[in-house]
């Protein structure tokens, strides 16, 4: 039977959509069809905006939008989570190759698709060190901040194509705003009036029409308005300019190219946003699949999400996809209209491809500033104001984590947003392990963890977290103030049972306590859940200085402490 059980997990861990696939009946079919066709037609028009924004030629969306969303639903842990191209991603992919080639130019292509394997390679390596676990760290300030700084720099960049004037997008912030003062005059007027409109209408649909698909909608009413108003006032007039004409393949296939020649120009910006995207991709796919996973009820292996998106990334190197990750517009909507298993995603990747195919000489008429006006609603989609305005109101940690991660996003770019994230997330988290939680107990509520050896008043000191040497000021601090109080006359029971970790600077502490406590003729106790840090116990002296018949192990149960047994002699 243990054989059976332990082939049926190697099959699972190599196959893990086998884990699913007895979920498939015929309702649950039904449901998942429906729901990846909502969610194939959803992705259309933001396939397009996004690989604008990557600097990508448009039919790479759409393969980016396909061909991961299958691998990624196939071999990640979640249900719900689709995959594809992301904006943060998009937008700190073309601020980064910008650098080394221009937009959809062949050399730019290459590095894009490079750039995916690479990103991949590395999501692979953390999930096989089983380092998603990491990814729950990441506090949801630090992420409203990154996508609020995505938002802004999404709606700065896209000005010069809303106003139909070229604009210079690789500058900083700062410049790019300056760019767009000095050459407002020239604003084509039409493409100011279509960007608008298309603006407009999305809103309006957004706000009115709920059940709509806003972006979809807000697309063919700017092409109409542009139709018009080539009819009316001619098209070179007009001047508005197009997507074009999309070269598209049922089978693009591609390969990472390493070759020095056309690899080494660029090698070290390529290591360097490819970590960054990884990290940055990781982030958002174990967030998006673990809000997810709150909604559903479904329990995610974090680290078989991990190799999901690794895997996606890969593969879709070699099928002309630039780097993805998980979409949170995607994934929220693939489980708002029901999707049951990720046979959801593998259909909506299905119905996007059939409806890129004949939907493509429609896509090649859409006006830029069209464009520019879904980027400007996927841009403020991604500003909560009511997320900034709680984070705004909290004094403290939490603000000045938001407020630092938003500036260098904006103002340093993407990659460094990403890099101010992890280090203010690790000296958050650094914070919260150095402060364990400590509280007393006298009278009544102490005599249910007071064992029977000890005989008098006694105070307890209850304490949970870790005692380090990063937070042994904090327990010092507590024992220091708790002398002046009962002036070392009473025994001192320390409740450990929710102690995780103590290093021999908190033995240390607590053998310099119990030799005070003992010099005025009293005990400290020390009650543990199990034998888990004895070692330090012993290294420590805490042993030989409290003796045996004061360090007592097991669970309370009911509070008594009773339930605890003294250590073997």
């Amino acid at each position: 039977m243990n054989q059976e059980i332990s082939h049926a997990n190697w099959w699972h861990k190599l196959f893990p959509f086998l884990l699913w696939f007895p979920m498939l009946d015929r309702e649950t079919i039904k449901v998942d069809i429906v729901a990846g066709i909502v969610a194939g037609v959803l992705i259309l028009p933001q396939a397009i905006a996004l690989a604008t924004l990557a600097g990508m030629p448009p039919e790479y969306g759409f393969y980016t939008a396909i061909f991961p969303v299958i691998i990624a639903s196939l071999y990640g842990s979640s249900w719900h989570a689709l995959s594809g191209p992301n904006t943060a991603m998009c937008v700190m992919m073309g601020s980064a190759l910008g650098l080394y080639a221009s937009e959809s130019t062949p050399d730019y292509i290459m590095y894009a698709i490079t750039l995916s394997f690479m990103v991949g390679v590395i999501q692979i390596v953390f999930g096989a060190l089983k380092l998603g676990v990491v990814f729950n760290y990441f506090s949801h300030t630090v992420m409203v901040a990154i996508v609020t700084g995505v938002g802004i720099i999404i709606i700065v960049q896209q000005v010069g194509n809303f106003l139909g004037i070229i604009i210079d997008t690789s500058e900083p912030i700062e410049d790019t705003v300056v760019q767009i003062f000095y050459n407002f005059p020239r604003s084509n007027w039409y493409a100011v009036f279509v960007g608008s409109v298309t603006v407009i209408s999305g809103l309006i649909v957004k706000r009115w029409f709920k059940k709509w698909p806003y972006l979809i909608v807000c697309v063919i009413v700017g092409m109409i308005v542009t139709k018009g108003l080539d009819i009316i006032f001619g098209s070179g007039t007009v001047n508005l300019d197009k997507l074009g004409t999309m070269v598209l393949s049922p089978l693009p296939l591609s390969a990472p190219d390493f070759s020095p020649e056309n690899f080494a120009e660029a090698a070290e910006g390529l290591y360097t946003i490819a970590f960054v995207l990884a990290f940055l991709g990781l982030m958002q796919s174990c967030v998006i699949a673990r809000a997810m996973a709150i909604k559903s009820g479904q329990n995610v292996n974090m680290n078989q999400e991990v190799i999901g998106q690794g895997l996606s990334n890969i593969g879709g190197s070699f099928l002309s996809c630039f780097p993805s990750c998980g979409s949170f517009n995607r994934s929220a909507s693939n489980l708002e209209t029901g999707a049951i298993t990720p046979l959801a995603g593998v259909i909506s990747a299905i119905a996007l491809g059939l409806l890129m195919i004949f939907a493509s000489p429609i896509v090649a008429e859409m006006p830029i500033t069209v464009m520019a006006g879904v980027l400007f609603l996927v841009g403020a989609g991604l500003i909560k104001l009511q997320d900034i305005k709680k984070l705004l109101q909290i004094r403290g940690e939490a603000r000045i984590i938001f407020l630092l991660t938003l500036g260098t996003t904006v103002y340093g770019g993407l990659d460094k947003g990403v890099f101010m994230a992890i280090f203010l997330s690790i000296v958050a988290y650094l914070r919260s392990t150095s402060s364990p939680e400590l509280d007393l107990f006298v009278g009544e509520e102490a005599k249910h963890y007071i064992p029977n050896n000890l005989k008098g008043a006694a105070t307890v000191l209850q304490i949970s977290g870790n005692v380090f040497f990063g937070s042994v000021h904090t327990l010092e601090r507590v024992l220091s103030d708790l002398s002046q109080t009962d002036n070392r006359q009473s025994h001192l029971v320390i409740d450990g049972e929710y102690l995780h970790h103590l290093d021999m600077a908190g033995a240390k502490i607590l053998v310099q306590e119990a030799k005070k406590r003992q010099k005025n003729g009293y005990q400290l106790a020390l009650l543990l859940r199990d034998h888990n840090l004895d070692d330090v116990l012993q290294r420590g002296g805490l042993i030989n200085i409290l003796g045996r018949e004061n360090i007592l192990y097991g669970s309370f149960g009911g509070g008594y402490c009773q339930n605890f047994r003294r250590s073997p002699t």
